[in-house]
């Protein structure tokens, strides 16, 4: 860890700020004023712990990001810290009454949505899995190869459905504030639907392999040793003494 001291104030941070945060979904809404200009002041000051979470959590990779391509669960779990990245710079940007005005209610909050839960939220708990899974079954994954096609099957996906439906939105708003009804915009979505269905075929594919990659590491009866930490890679035990 790059700093103790960086991940409390984060922790801290997070939770003072986090908690007053809902409103910004209801700047439309009829919501006491107090309340909005709150929410929107918290929603831009979380970039706050966001940063400190990611120096903590990138800092640490100077100079070793070779070996986090070559491992299959660090892969995954520092890209789902870039849609992190993503995801929380794009929040507090969209709790701007100024671009509500064009997002609220339109397919560039489904993106966000999608960024979130299928980039920051997938990623790391496919890295997890694929990281702890050897240690708990005492065999080796299945097959890295199948992992790392998955691996590019989702960041494609992610991308194209993050990037469609975010114009879907933008295409939307316009819309709206120029006064078109709502069926009369729907045709104009149809191609960044259909970029979404295709896309979307991407990541069933690699959900699917992830399911036989993880059953049939479970499944193996060769059993291999559980992997040792690489010689400088932090190695719990050895407590340093506690003085009164």
């Amino acid at each position: 860890l790059y700093s103790h001291t960086l991940s409390l104030l984060g922790f801290w941070a997070l939770i003072v700020m986090y908690t007053h945060t809902g409103t910004h979904h209801l700047l439309q809404a009829p919501v006491p004023q107090w309340l909005k200009v709150i929410s929107i002041v918290n929603s831009i000051a979380l970039l706050i712990p966001v940063f400190a979470f990611l120096t903590n959590v990138w800092l640490p990779l100077k100079d070793r990001f070779g070996r986090v391509y070559d491992n299959v669960g660090a892969k995954f779990v520092f890209t789902g810290t870039v849609w992190y990245f993503a995801t929380c710079l794009q929040g507090p940007y969209q709790s701007l009454p100024s671009v509500q005005k064009v997002t609220h209610f339109t397919q560039w909050v489904i993106a966000h949505a999608h960024m979130a839960l299928l980039g920051f939220g997938g990623f790391i708990a496919i890295g997890a899995v694929y990281y702890i899974l050897p240690y708990v079954t005492k065999r080796e994954l299945y097959s890295k190869k199948l992992a790392d096609i998955q691996f590019w099957l989702m960041l494609i996906a992610t991308t194209a459905i993050f990037l469609s439906l975010t114009f879907a939105g933008l295409v939307q708003g316009e819309g709206w504030r120029n006064g078109e009804v709502v069926y009369r915009i729907l045709p104009e979505l149809h191609r960044y639907f259909l970029v979404r269905a295709m896309t979307g075929v991407f990541m069933l594919i690699g959900a699917g392999i992830f399911i036989y990659n993880v059953l049939m590491t479970v499944l193996s009866k060769e059993k291999a040793p559980v992997p040792a930490p690489a010689p400088d890679e932090p190695i719990p035990a050895a407590q340093s003494e506690v003085t009164a």
